[in-house]
């Protein structure tokens, strides 16, 4: 009689041990959330960006010279693209629509173009055909691109205040609400 009782009591006593193993390693693992920090390389990168950001001059293809940091909006985007980039094509009337949306004062636009062949040619036929009223700046020799480190294309760089807020590597649809949500309360905070 006693080893049937025993029997009834010891599967009880195992589930009971997993149970409370489990629940305990629950609740440790929420106590101690490990999350994810920037790698090194990622800091530097960050780092370096925002130190070029500080003496960025850029030059449009009518000549007009822009130092970056001395904008007077409080985001500055810097957008990556070429001609004979699909995606770059797809997002580019979504960064005119933004520019609508936001004074100056708020938002500026920076397209940088990557062509190597007919540079100003395609420059003059794309910002004709999306009605692109922001700065395109021909990035001859890829030197702004190399100085950023832009390695892929579409490729965006969005600064507040002279701080990197985000890095958009592929395409973007910069016409989203929540995208330009996302910048109206960077701007007010």
């Amino acid at each position: 009689m006693k080893i049937f009782k025993r029997a009834k009591i010891v599967p009880f006593l195992i589930f009971t041990a997993i149970f409370v193993g489990i629940l305990a390693t629950q609740i440790a693992l929420n106590n101690f959330k490990l999350v994810a920090g920037p790698t090194t390389l990622e800091s530097n990168r960050l780092a370096h960006l925002e130190h070029e950001y500080k003496t960025l001059k850029l030059t449009d293809q009518n000549g007009l010279n822009y130092e970056v940091a001395k904008s007077s909006a409080k985001i500055v985007i810097i957008n990556f693209w070429a001609a004979w980039c699909s995606p770059c094509l797809e997002e580019l009337p979504g960064l005119v629509q933004l520019q609508k949306k936001f004074t100056p004062g708020e938002v500026a636009i920076y397209g940088v173009n990557e062509d190597v062949e007919d540079q100003d040619k395609n420059i003059t036929r794309i910002a004709k055909k999306y009605v692109v009223e922001f700065p395109i700046i021909p990035d001859r020799d890829s030197l702004i691109a190399n100085k950023l480190f832009i390695a892929n294309l579409p490729q965006t760089l969005i600064f507040k205040d002279g701080k990197l807020i985000d890095l958009i590597q592929g395409q973007k649809d910069f016409a989203a609400v929540e995208f330009i949500e996302s910048l109206k309360s960077a701007i007010k905070h």
